[in-house]
C-alpha cells in the first residue's frame, strides 16, 4: 500500500477532507483504485500492482489551491511526506519540461530559474531533516517556490513559440472566439459579437432542440446560425450528441438501454440536424464525452462505431465538411471510478487508427469547480497536456475555455488567490497566449459571451447577467489586437 502522512500549519495531522484523488500509473493513465485519508495518513489502494503516484487537489499556498501529483512511488510501510513527494515531482517536472523545450541554458538571472534554485536548495533541507513536521514545511516552502518556476518556464516558453509563429503572419481572425446560447438573442449582445469576433460556437443541446420525440424546436438556431451567416462568422455547431452528464434528452436517456438503440437516435437526430443547416456551418462537432461512460456505458469499439457512423452522415452530402470531436474531461479523472471508459489520448489513437477522417480534436478546459474534471490546474501543467497532443495529426481547438469570476459554492480550486473578475482576467490573460503558442492550436474558444444560469464554470461568461463588461472582456479583447499584426520576432528590436 502507498501512504503520504500530511500536517496542517500547526504540525498536527491534517485531518481536511480529500478532494479531487486519482492514482496515475507508469504510462501517465488513471487507475481505478481507493484512497483514504485516517489520522493525517493517506492511504491509496490500486487494483493492479506497479509503481503509482498520487494526485489531488492541494492547498500550495500562494500558488493557489491545484491538482497536483507525487512521482511514481513503490509500495512501502513506511509514509512518505506528501508535500515532500509533490515538490519533489514538480522540481522533476521544471527540468524535463527545459530539456523538452530546449530551454536548458535559461539565464542563471531568469526569474524560473532563480525560484527552481530556491526551490531544490529548500528541498534537499526536507530531505535531510530526521523531523517530519520540518519535513513537511520545508517540502511546502519547496512546493510553492516549483510551481511558481514551472509557471514561469511555461509562460517564456510560450511567448518564444507565439513571436516565432506569428512573426511574418498575423494570426487568422478566427484565432479567438467564443460561444454563444441560442436561446439569448439580445441586439445588444449580439453587436459584441459582430465587434470582436469572427468565430461562434454554438451549441445544439439535444434536450432544447428535441425535448419530445418528434418534435424540433429550431427558431433561437436558426437565429443565430443565419445572424452569423450575415455577418460573415464562421460557426462551430455542437456537439450533436453529448454523453456528458445531463447531456441527453429524458426521452432518449430512458430508452437508450443499448448501444445499438443509441446509435439509431443519434442517427436519426444527426440526420435531421445536418438536413436543416448543411453547408452553413463551418465545423460540426461529433459529439462530446463519448469515451467518459458517464451516462451512458460504451465498449471502446462502440465509441468508435458512434463516432464513424455519424461522421459519415454529417459528410454524406458533402465530403468537405469538416468534423471535430470534443474531449470532455482531458486530464481523465474519470478513469478512477469509470472501469471501462477510454483515456482521451487513446480514444484518439483509436479514432485515428480506424481511418476516421478527424479535421480538428476539441479540448474543454473549463476550472474552477468541482465537477466533471473542472479542477484547477497551473500554466505548466495546461501546457504540458497540450504538448501530449501535440504528435497527433490533427488540430487542436479549445473549444471551451473558461474559470469562474467569483468562487463557486462548489469551489474546485483556485489560482494565485480567490477568484474575483480581476483574477479571472489575469488568468486568461495568461493562458490564451500560452494556448495559442503551440503550433497545432487553430482556435481557442471562450466558454461564453454573456453570464446565464448554464454558464459553467458560474460567473465564467466575458459580459455579467447584468450586460457589464467584465476585466476579461477587455483582456480577450486586447489579446486578439495584439494578434492581428506579425508580432516582433525573438531577439529583434
Amino acid at each position: 500500500m502507498l501512504k503520504f502522512s500530511s500536517f496542517d500549519n500547526a504540525g498536527n495531522p491534517d485531518d481536511r477532507p480529500l478532494r479531487q484523488t486519482v492514482l496515475i500509473d507508469k504510462d501517465e493513465l488513471v487507475v481505478p483504485g481507493r484512497v483514504r485519508l485516517r489520522d493525517g495518513v493517506v492511504s491509496c489502494e490500486r487494483r493492479s500492482d506497479g509503481a503509482t503516484a498520487l494526485s489531488l487537489l492541494y492547498d500550495a499556498g500562494d500558488p493557489g489551491e491545484l491538482a497536483l501529483r507525487t512521482c511514481l512511488l513503490s509500495q512501502r510501510e513506511e509514509p512518505y511526506i506528501l508535500s515532500v513527494e509533490l515538490a519533489r515531482h514538480r522540481i522533476g517536472t521544471f527540468v524535463h519540461k527545459a530539456e523538452d523545450w530546449h530551454m536548458v541554458n535559461l539565464d542563471e538571472a531568469h526569474p524560473a530559474m532563480q525560484l527552481w534554485d530556491e526551490a531544490r536548495r529548500i528541498f534537499t533541507k526536507a530531505m535531510v531533516t530526521t523531523d517530519p513536521v520540518q519535513a513537511d514545511r520545508a517540502g511546502r516552502a519547496s512546493l510553492a517556490l516549483a510551481i511558481r518556476a514551472s509557471e514561469r518556464l511555461a509562460v517564456a516558453h510560450g511567448e518564444i513559440l507565439l513571436r516565432r509563429r506569428f512573426s511574418e503572419r498575423p494570426a487568422p481572425s478566427t484565432a479567438i472566439g467564443v460561444r454563444v446560447d441560442p436561446a439569448r438573442r439580445g441586439e445588444a449582445l449580439r453587436e459584441l459579437a459582430r465587434r470582436h469576433f469572427r468565430l461562434l460556437a454554438v451549441p445544439l443541446r439535444w434536450d432544447r432542440l428535441c425535448p419530445k420525440e418528434g418534435v424540433y424546436h429550431w427558431d433561437d438556431v436558426d437565429d443565430w446560425i443565419g445572424w452569423a451567416e450575415d455577418h460573415k462568422c464562421r460557426v462551430i455547431a455542437g456537439p450533436l450528441v453529448d454523453l456528458g452528464r445531463h447531456g441527453l434528452p429524458g426521452w432518449v436517456a430512458s430508452r437508450a438501454v443499448s448501444y445499438e438503440h443509441l446509435r439509431d437516435l443519434a442517427y436519426e437526430h444527426v440526420k435531421q440536424v445536418v438536413n436543416r443547416y448543411g453547408d452553413h456551418i463551418g465545423m460540426w462537432s461529433i459529439g462530446a464525452g463519448i469515451n467518459t461512460n458517464t451516462l451512458i456505458s460504451l465498449q471502446p469499439k462502440e465509441m468508435v462505431d458512434l463516432v464513424r457512423t455519424l461522421a459519415l452522415r454529417i459528410r454524406q452530402d458533402n465530403r468537405g465538411r469538416r468534423v471535430i470531436v470534443e474531449i470532455e474531461q482531458p486530464w481523465s479523472e474519470y478513469l478512477f471510478s469509470q472501469r471501462d471508459a477510454v483515456d482521451p489520448g487513446k480514444f484518439v489513437e483509436r479514432l485515428v487508427q480506424s481511418g476516421i477522417r478527424l479535421d480538428a480534436i476539441g479540448l474543454r478546459l473549463r476550472m474552477g469547480d468541482s465537477s466533471d474534471g473542472r479542477t484547477m490546474r497551473d500554466l505548466m501543467e495546461i501546457s504540458r497536456l497540450l504538448d501530449r497532443y501535440m504528435p497527433l495529426d490533427a488540430s487542436l481547438i479549445v473549444t471551451d475555455l473558461g474559470v469562474p469570476d467569483a468562487v463557486p459554492e462548489e469551489c474546485g480550486g483556485r489560482w494565485r488567490g480567490a477568484w474575483d473578475r480581476d483574477r479571472q482576467a489575469m488568468w486568461a490573460a495568461k493562458v490564451i497566449p500560452l494556448l495559442l503558442s503551440k503550433p497545432r492550436i487553430e482556435s481557442v474558444i471562450w466558454t461564453d459571451l454573456y453570464d446565464h444560469d448554464e454558464t459553467r464554470p458560474p460567473g465564467a461568461g466575458l459580459i455579467s447577467d447584468t450586460g457589464a463588461a467584465k476585466q476579461v472582456f477587455k483582456i480577450v479583447a486586447q489579446i486578439r489586437k495584439h494578434l492581428s499584426k506579425p508580432l516582433q520576432p525573438v531577439g529583434g528590436s
